[in-house]
């Protein structure tokens, strides 16, 4: 029986020698037969890897002794050893073999049996002498190339091969590639070690085609090399695919370091192992500047970077996203290497594999700082803009009552002069002074109702209602809000009960009312630790009506009795009218708002809507009494 663990020690291959003659029978089953069909693609490219590359091979493999017998599993070992001698196993020699090299060859004969059974094995192989001249050479390499024995080996010049000169095997090979693989074989000759090398065959096809070549020398009992053997690959589908995606690793690099981005990559377990070059110009330290013994890269980096008052959240964000798996994206202040600090946005996510297991994490930093800074001029802009809103819709206002007033006032005093001189008349004409009296009634009247025109405009009266739901204003008042939220800190939450029918609103003003007591309490709670800047905004069916209530985590109110009074305010800019229009605006809808502080601090405005229309309930102040 031949064991599939003989090696073929000449050789050095460690191949089975069952293998190598798979073609002949050994008793009753072949030994390829014997090799299950599934695992011998595997035997035979680890003999090729052994073979090229010098290092040794385990295979596991299935193997059964006889037709019909039970498949059982074997270790197979590729073994490159390279010894003095080649030893063709007498296998190889059996009945049958034409084995078509000149015995007068003498010891040059070894090399060429070496390249035949290497022919046996992967269908190319050939041998030459000590002086680089060519003794064999598969029939199919010279019909690829179109060039015979002698034409390998004919002198292009004086020299020796080895002291130089070159052989007509030259021609085979790409001009750029030949002098480099030359005068590498030339050195592997001398030192007798073995020569692998790629370059580019030019067949008489015309195709320039990439080869691997692997040449190991033969050697005699006392050591002498005695010639060369090997056999050449070719590569060239494996090498324009490495080429191609050694362009295409290069571009994508490329890309990264010259996007208009700060980009770095983590472990999955969080460590960080890559930044772009923009990001370390941006920080002035690699990924690695950062290392602490016993401490993670990441908090370190982290520790460095990012603004004292935002790396507590930074932190809990990053370790949620590690522990779940979540992207996120967060923005926060972010050390330059100058020392300024400049608003980020951080964005990251993770990169999967197709069964879902998190092969990395991909992060990237978007300086928005002019963006932040255009942000804040819009909103002092917006600011002063409103102010000046107010100012001029209270000096109109004025300037309305007082234009408007005045011919119905003058028209009063006129006629009280009138009615006094009827009264002081002797005798006193009291039919006079009854006429004159009445028109005085009629003057007051008008006053009143110009008057209670210029302040139904000013309280800005409900137009055409619209059934509208709460849940999409209040998404849009968040947003119209959320810079505000995220710059100072406070954490929004809202909580709407599932049962919210639509209600018949003005949508446009009821957002201006939630904006404007959601911007009020964002306002009082910036003087609050961060970690207790909280606003929640809820709302509830409630009967016929929905409640809604804003409350904050502030300091409260100082006089909540007077908080709808019109141009009081407790902001030293403020002018009082806001809270006073949004009062005036719920109870044109029908409804009511009040506001309360709240233990142990903050305070809660809260309003209600009306699921009808046509239900203005009568209110303190709504019919001009107060507000």
């Amino acid at each position: 029986m031949i064991e599939p663990v003989g090696l073929l020690t000449g050789l050095g291959i460690g191949v089975a020698t069952g293998l190598l003659v798979g073609r002949r029978r050994t008793g009753a089953i072949s030994a390829t037969d014997s090799i299950h069909p599934d695992d011998r693609a595997a035997i035979a490219q680890a003999e090729a890897r052994a073979f090229c590359s010098g290092v040794p091979q385990v295979v596991s493999y299935r193997r059964r002794d006889r037709e019909g017998g039970d498949w059982r599993w074997h270790e197979y070992r590729a073994n490159p050893a390279y010894p003095a001698n080649v030893t063709v196993p007498p296998l190889v020699h059996a009945p049958g073999d034409a084995w078509t090299f000149a015995t007068s060859l003498g010891e040059t004969g070894d090399a060429v049996r070496a390249a035949k059974i290497i022919e046996d094995i992967y269908g190319s192989a050939f041998a030459f002498d000590t002086e680089g001249q060519f003794t064999y050479a598969t029939p199919t390499a010279q019909a690829s190339l179109a060039m015979t024995l002698d034409d390998f080996n004919a002198p292009l010049s004086d020299e020796p091969f080895l002291e130089g000169g070159d052989l007509g095997w030259k021609n085979g090979v790409h001009p750029e590639d030949y002098e480099a693989a030359a005068a590498e074989l030339r050195r592997c000759m001398r030192a007798g070690e073995p020569f692998n090398y790629e370059y580019r065959v030019l067949r008489a096809s015309g195709d320039c085609v990439w080869h691997r070549f692997a040449i190991r020398p033969a050697r005699a009992g006392d050591g002498r090399v005695t010639g060369w053997y090997g056999t050449g690959f070719d590569i060239d589908v494996f090498r324009k695919t490495d080429d191609a995606l050694r362009e295409s690793e290069r571009s994508l690099r490329e890309m990264v370091e010259t996007a208009p981005a700060l980009i770095w990559c983590m472990t999955p377990a969080g460590e960080p192992i890559y930044f772009s070059r923009r990001l370390r110009e941006f920080f002035g330290f690699d990924v690695d500047a950062k290392d602490k013994p016993g401490a993670p890269r990441l908090h370190s980096i982290l520790d460095a970077v990012i603004h004292p008052d935002d790396r507590d959240r930074v932190n809990e964000r990053f370790a949620y996203s590690l522990r779940t798996g979540d992207a996120y994206a967060l923005t926060h202040r972010q050390r330059r290497f100058d020392g300024v600090y400049r608003w980020v946005e951080t964005r990251i996510a993770a990169m999967r594999s197709e069964d879902g297991t998190i092969l990395q994490w991909n992060g990237v930093c978007l300086d928005i700082e002019e963006q932040i800074r255009a942000q804040d001029e819009l909103r002092q802009a917006q600011d002063k803009l409103a102010k000046a809103s107010e100012a001029a819709s209270l000096a109109e206002l004025s300037a309305s009552i007082a234009h408007e007033v005045n011919q119905p006032l003058a028209a009063i005093m006129t006629n009280a002069q009138a009615c006094r001189r009827w009264l002081e008349a002797d005798p006193p004409n009291l039919e006079r002074a009854r006429a004159i009296i009445e028109r005085v009634d009629r003057n007051a009247q008008s006053a009143a109702d110009i008057v209670s025109h210029i302040r139904a405009l000013f309280n800005r009266t409900t137009g055409p209602r619209t059934r509208a739901a709460l849940g999409p204003l209040i998404d849009e008042v968040r947003e119209l809000l959320a810079e505000q939220l995220v710059r100072d800190r406070i954490r929004l939450e809202i909580r709407l009960a599932s049962d919210l029918p639509p209600v018949p609103i003005d949508p446009v003003q009821i957002q201006q009312v939630l904006v404007n007591i959601v911007r009020n309490a964002i306002e009082a709670m910036t003087g609050m630790p961060p970690d207790r800047r909280r606003l929640c905004l809820k709302a509830v069916l409630a009967g016929d009506e929905v409640r809604i209530d804003i409350s904050d985590t502030g300091p409260g109110l100082p006089e909540p009795d007077r908080t709808f009074e019109a141009f009081f305010s407790t902001k030293a800019q403020g002018m009082g009218m806001g809270l006073a229009i949004c009062r005036s605006i719920i109870e044109a809808h029908g409804g009511s708002l009040h506001a309360e502080n709240r233990a142990p601090s903050g305070a809660c405005f809260t309003f209600t809507l009306p699921l009808t229309e046509g239900a203005l309930r009568q209110r303190p102040g709504a019919n001009g009494s107060s507000a």
